[in-house]
């Protein structure tokens, strides 16, 4: 009896190590995924207002709040904010889509950098010098509002009540603010309403674009760039290029310059996951109203859009992670951006 109570005792001992090896094993392998509501350590909609508030006050002088629009069912303020002293005028768009937040913390991030670092960072007075940096953290400030307060996670477009019911239904109403765009409007087959998609009803139908058209007829962009973050996964870590006609030399050579610049971003960011770094898409580009092609087109401006944000190893697009995992993410694009600039002073392009 004692012989097989001793014999149990070890076998059930023997169990409970091995479970807690497996579980010890387990908790170091947790693979980080998408965490909602946001941590706090991200911003909001009320947050992001206060900071510009601070940035852009009457004692500091090397930041102007340009306010040059607002949504078109909540008026809600579009604000753009100016830094630099140069004549090559460079614009960042953080956000499009509501659900996409990690390109307004890269954009307020590196406004920070060229806030705070102004005097006591000779390359950050190169570049300011060199430079005028516009930065425009959100056109979707609805569906920003929506994400950052934690009442629904992929809220991708604005508010309009594109049903009719009269109701806000945060999974289907509104536009797709990336395809609103005047240019190549129409080559877009289009969607329902209640599709993620949705086009809208004409072209710059919505007044967050209109602002954006009418702000970008003020002054030319030598280069656009616009921060994304792909919910499938479908596109993470890549940057997408406007589409272009081969066949116009004109477009050809602005498109090569775009490429070789995009090129240079894409090899200063690490994958998040995988080995390696960020990749450019050089397959057949979206032939839609988004805002590359408009700035690319319309403007003549060099414009790419990068997805920031990978696919774990369980299949995950992690578009909303962790605190400190946001901190690294924006980090390693805040080099890149410095970089970059850096070398559109000392390398030729064209």
């Amino acid at each position: 009896m004692i012989r097989r109570f001793l014999a149990a005792r070890q076998s059930t001992c023997g169990l409970i190590v091995l479970a807690c090896l497996i579980l010890a094993v387990s908790s170091c392998a947790v693979i980080p995924g998408n965490r909602y509501p946001l941590d706090k350590t991200y911003r909001n909609d009320q947050t992001l207002r206060q900071e510009i508030q601070e940035i852009t006050g009457k004692d500091q002088p090397s930041v102007k709040l340009h306010r040059f629009g607002f949504s078109g069912t909540e008026d809600l303020p579009i604000f753009a904010l100016e830094t630099g002293r140069g004549e090559r005028h460079i614009l960042l768009i953080g956000q499009h889509h509501g659900d996409e937040v990690l390109g307004v913390e890269i954009v307020m991030e590196w406004l920070r950098v060229l806030w705070k670092n102004s005097r006591s960072d000779p390359r950050i007075r190169e570049l300011l010098d060199t430079f005028t940096f516009w930065i425009i953290p959100t056109i979707n400030p609805e569906g920003y509002r929506i994400v950052s307060q934690g009442l629904y996670p992929y809220k991708r477009k604005n508010n309009r009540d594109t049903d009719g019911n009269k109701t806000l239904d945060y999974a289907s109403d509104g536009v797709d603010l990336n395809r609103n765009y005047p240019v190549f409007w129409d080559a877009d087959p289009g969607v329902p309403p209640t599709n993620p998609y949705f086009k809208g009803s004409s072209p710059a139908s919505e007044p967050e674009v209109q602002a954006v058209v009418s702000f970008a007829s003020r002054t030319y962009f030598e280069l656009a760039i616009f921060f994304h973050s792909s919910v499938t996964g479908a596109f993470s870590e890549k940057l997408y290029l406007p589409w272009y006609n081969p066949r116009n030399n004109e477009q050809a050579a602005l498109f090569g310059e775009t490429l070789k610049i995009a090129g240079t971003y894409a090899s200063k960011v690490k994958k998040d996951y995988a080995e390696g770094y960020y990749e450019v898409h050089t397959s057949a580009s979206s032939h839609v109203g988004n805002a590359r092609n408009f700035f690319f087109h319309t403007h003549k401006s060099r414009a790419f859009l990068i997805e920031v944000g990978g696919v774990n190893q369980l299949g995950v697009s992690v578009i909303h992670p962790p605190a400190k995992q946001m901190k690294q993410i924006v980090h390693k694009h805040l080099t890149a951006l410095k970089a970059l600039f850096l070398d559109l002073i000392h390398k030729e392009y064209e």
